[in-house]
């Protein structure tokens, strides 16, 4: 396998989260998970030990260092090679895409040392008998063979630069941060039964390191998940249309979505609408109220674009002869339809 084969398959991979499909839907550039239990997905995330090779206590000195390595340069390399052996094959792939990422800030200017680095790896695979009759039997995939190395080995092929300077962070502020549990609200949102991380509030950037880190604290905590490749989280309203008021046929109070249940519909299968309800009051928090005696569900402050979505996830539980009730501030299916036709600003 030629090196410009190797570059051209990593080149395709890191596009995977840049290029937009033509004629389609951009991939959002958050990762949206759907966890199997999103409430031990939360356990999860708010648990350090979890987060595998970040879960170490920078407090503690030993632990200090051996995340930023020792204070004298000469032994960075042999520190780089022993805490590579301990580390697990999904905790090496990890420290694999950090390395890749790695900036040290050289006379105040950040430098990609990770990329010349990992462009010496690759050089050096492409030159190797050993990765040459690796690849016979499972193709090409410089992580996958790397991590079946131990220190010595990989740093035989350059992975932790000279002197172990890919391998350890410099200690900064934004590398001290990855050794934190994310947190709600901050670092991640939860949307009905989806647990979305921004990547602008996200510690691991890009979303391939990001995914890699959010399936390893998954893993860890024996969570499954799916990837919602396709959810996009709606724009704040930030034009200055969106300052003006919005003209209503009505003054009357906040959004209402009304869902009235069939009881009977309901007998036998209260895990499965508890389900659907669960995540939506973690969503709307005090603006979700579930009458369980007469089943009825009241969702205030909701936007116009979720209620058909949020209807739909009761269609089974609704009463034939009672659909959905809603109480709006304004009909906007047809301010929308006067604003397409220009017939409102």
């Amino acid at each position: 396998m030629k090196l410009t084969d190797i570059l051209r398959t990593i080149k395709e991979n890191e596009e995977e989260d840049t290029q937009q499909p033509t004629g389609e839907a951009p991939e959002s550039y958050d990762f949206t998970i759907i966890p199997s239990d999103i409430q031990a997905a939360l356990d999860a995330l708010s648990n350090i030990k979890n987060y595998g090779i970040y879960s170490k206590n920078l407090a503690n000195q030993a632990e200090r260092t051996t995340v930023f390595g020792p204070s004298i340069p000469a032994q960075k390399s042999n520190a780089a090679q022993s805490d590579w052996n301990t580390l697990s094959p999904k905790e090496r792939l990890l420290k694999i895409e950090e390395i890749k990422e790695r900036i040290n800030r050289l006379e105040g200017e950040n430098v990609n040392i990770g990329e010349k680095v990992w462009s010496n790896t690759l050089d050096l695979l492409a030159k190797s008998k050993d990765y040459a009759t690796w690849m016979e039997e499972n193709g090409d995939n410089p992580e996958d063979y790397l991590i079946t190395l131990n220190g010595k080995q990989a740093n035989d092929f350059d992975l932790f630069g000279s002197r172990g300077s890919a391998y350890f962070p410099q200690k900064l502020g934004d590398e001290e941060v990855k050794y934190k549990p994310l947190q709600q609200d901050k670092n991640f949102i939860i949307v009905d039964n989806k647990i979305v991380f921004p990547l602008e509030k996200s510690p691991y950037k890009p979303k391939k390191y990001l995914r890699k880190v959010i399936s390893l604290i998954m893993d860890n905590a024996g969570v499954d998940f799916e990837e919602d490749k396709k959810f996009q989280l709606e724009p704040e309203e930030s034009s200055p249309e969106s300052t003006q008021p919005t003209p209503t046929p009505t003054a009357a109070g906040p959004s209402v979505l009304t869902i009235t249940l069939d009881p009977a519909k309901i007998k036998g299968k209260k895990n499965e609408l508890n389900a659907i309800i669960k995540p939506l009051k973690n969503t709307y928090d005090k603006n979700f109220d579930y009458d369980q005696e007469n089943g009825v569900i009241k969702i205030t402050n909701i936007k116009p674009e979720r209620r058909a979505d949020v209807r739909s996830q009761f269609a089974k539980f609704l009463k034939p002869q009672s659909p959905v009730k809603e109480s709006l501030d304004f009909d906007f299916e047809r301010y929308q339809m006067l604003r397409r036709a220009g017939i409102i600003k």
